[in-house]
This record gives C-alpha cells, sequence and structure tokens, in this order.
C-alpha cells in the first residue's frame, strides 16, 4: 500500500484489490503516526514518519513476524506447555483490559446518563462485558441486568462481583432475545464498533423495544475523527470484525432516527476520549 502512494483509498484499494473499508480505516490510523499524511481532499501520501526506505521496511516486517511468532510459540513454553492459547483464553485477556478502561470511565458515562434521567430506576447494560458499568449503576441503586453471550456472562460470573451488587446476568445473543421487563435505560458501551450499518441500526430497533415509557437508550462509543484515539481503536475493530470500525455523529443520528428515535443528545465526557450517545423513542 505504501509504495502505491500518493492515492485515495478507493484507488488504492482497485489497484491493489483490496477493500475499499479496510484501506480507509487504515489508512486513517496511520495517519495519526504521521505513517502517511492526508491533504485534505482525500488523497494519501507518505508522511514524516514512513519507513524511509526498502531496507527499513524489509526489517520492520521482520520485527513484525518475530513478535507474532513470539506470541503464538514462545508464551507456552514459557508457561510449561506446547498448546496454543484457546479461544477462551483470549476473551479473558480482552476483557481483563476492557475492565481496567471500564473502572476509569464507568462513573463519568453514568453521570451523564443519570444527570439526564434522574428517576431511572431499572437499566439493562446491553453488551455489558467486563461488568464495570453495570457495577456502577447498581451503586448508584439501579435495579441492573447485564447481557452479553455466554464466553462474558461466564468471565464475569466467575469474579463474584455482580452477585454482590445484586447485578442480575442474562445470557443470550442481543439480536436474538432481550430481557422481556421494560428498563428505564439501556446502556450499550462497546459494542457498536464490531457491526456494519445495517447491524447497527437493527441494534438500535430492537433496543428500543426494551426501553420503558420515558426511559432512553444511551450509547457509549468514540466518535469517528473527534479524537486521535477514535482511528486506532477503528483498527482493533477491524481485527475483530470485517465491518469493525468507528462511526461519525451523523451515521449514529441517522440509524437511530431509522430505528425509531425522536431525540438524540451527544455529550462528550469529562476527561475521557468517547461520547454518551443518548436516544430517546
Amino acid at each position: 500500500m505504501l509504495a502505491r502512494l500518493p492515492a485515495t483509498p478507493h484507488a488504492l484499494a482497485a489497484d491493489l484489490d483490496l477493500g475499499d473499508h479496510a484501506v480507509r480505516v487504515v489508512l486513517e490510523a496511520l495517519a495519526q503516526w504521521r505513517v502517511v499524511e492526508e491533504d485534505g481532499s482525500g488523497t494519501y501520501a507518505l508522511g514524516p514518519a514512513a519507513p524511509a526506505s526498502p531496507d527499513a521496511t524489509a526489517v520492520l516486517r521482520h520485527h513484525a513476524a518475530a513478535i507474532r511468532n513470539w506470541a503464538g510459540q514462545v508464551e507456552p513454553s514459557l508457561r510449561g506447555s506446547e498448546r496454543p492459547r484457546s479461544p477462551g483464553d483470549g476473551m479473558g485477556i480482552m476483557l481483563a483490559a476492557l475492565d481496567v478502561n471500564g473502572r476509569d470511565s464507568a462513573p463519568g458515562a453514568v453521570d451523564a446518563c443519570l444527570e439526564r434521567l434522574p428517576a431511572a430506576r431499572r437499566a439493562l447494560d446491553l453488551g455489558g462485558g467486563h461488568g464495570q458499568y453495570a457495577l456502577e449503576l447498581a451503586r448508584r441503586g439501579l435495579d441492573v441486568t447485564l447481557q452479553d453471550q455466554a464466553p462474558a456472562v461466564e468471565w464475569v460470573e466467575q469474579r463474584g462481583e455482580l452477585a454482590e451488587a445484586g447485578v442480575t446476568l442474562f445470557t443470550g445473543d442481543l439480536f436474538e432475545t432481550l430481557p422481556e421487563r421494560p428498563f428505564d435505560l439501556v446502556f450499550c458501551a462497546g459494542v457498536v464498533y464490531t457491526y456494519d450499518p445495517d447491524q447497527v441500526t437493527e441494534l438500535y430497533r430492537r433496543a428500543r423495544t426494551a426501553i420503558a415509557p420515558a426511559g432512553a437508550l444511551a450509547v457509549h462509543t468514540f466518535v469517528r475523527k473527534d479524537h486521535p484515539l477514535a482511528p486506532i481503536f477503528a483498527v482493533q475493530m477491524l481485527g475483530s470484525r470485517r465491518g469493525g470500525d468507528t462511526h461519525g455523529l451523523d451515521d449514529h443520528r441517522g440509524w437511530l432516527e431509522e430505528a425509531g428515535y425522536a431525540t438524540v443528545e451527544p455529550v462528550r465526557l469529562a476527561r475521557r476520549p468517547e461520547h454518551m450517545l443518548l436516544a430517546w423513542p
């Protein structure tokens, strides 16, 4: 890709027979590190941090291959086992990292929600993963249900914190099933990045069916191009799902309106790079 610059993402994708979406996401992230630069019209060229020569590129690729090999082959030996890590181990490692960030972001995110929904009594943490948002909602006195798929629910169940806080766990794919009771607040953090626009719209539509009268949906998310971490995070999501990405405020507004929401209020969180998007049916 770098050897074919300058070019637009679309032209580069066509030239190399690559996916338009993936090329655009990767270039935006490389621009944050100044490996490439965008000229304001959508054309990317090499930036000051690009590999300076074919030799530099070859060394960089070698280092990347070595790190990949260390992660896949050396760690099992260090652990006294030749077996590769199972997908379950990967889920635990990811949730443990997200848990650290969640402890920092949960208080401000919940503040933003309850300032606008002071009468909320019941909350659904949809795709709640590590459980820090559910715990913070429970600390504020809400009756909280956390829903996620089985591996994540099993992970938080083993830790015991949510049970001690009185959080109800509900296992299920959010596109297939939701708890029956209506909720004053449906809270959704770190979920929309992993889906394409049609899936995000359907997620919003399904969430609306779980919202009680006068209740709202709250989406905790990076906004595309609003913060330097957003395009870096988009690449992580691209590695997780083919359609993974961060999205713009106008994108979310359009999807929420299509899903049946009348009011959307974006709230930039203090001391955090993410937004809360509050939406009322």
